[in-house]
């Protein structure tokens, strides 16, 4: 994973829940733009949060949003380790 995708990565759940600095935002969103990958991830995310949204609760428990952040960290980790 290149750097700016890890960077990106990395600021995706604050960027989605707009809990980011202007500049920090619109540097998420001019990477969003310019990498597929990154922008499939950034697709899929914010589909997901809509989907748990519909199941009747307004936010995901805050366990799950931990627990998946832990798994996408491991998941990076062990990605850079190849």
């Amino acid at each position: 994973m290149k750097a700016e995708c890890a960077n990106a990565v990395d600021y995706l759940y604050q960027y989605i829940d707009e809990e980011l600095t202007w500049s920090r935002r619109l540097r998420v969103r001019w990477h969003l733009r310019r990498c597929g990958p990154c922008m499939d991830a950034f697709d899929f995310e914010s589909r997901l949060k809509e989907r748990i949204k519909e199941c009747g609760r307004d936010e995901p428990p805050q366990e799950l949003l931990d627990r998946i952040r832990a798994f996408i960290e491991q998941e990076a980790a062990g990605g850079q380790e190849n």
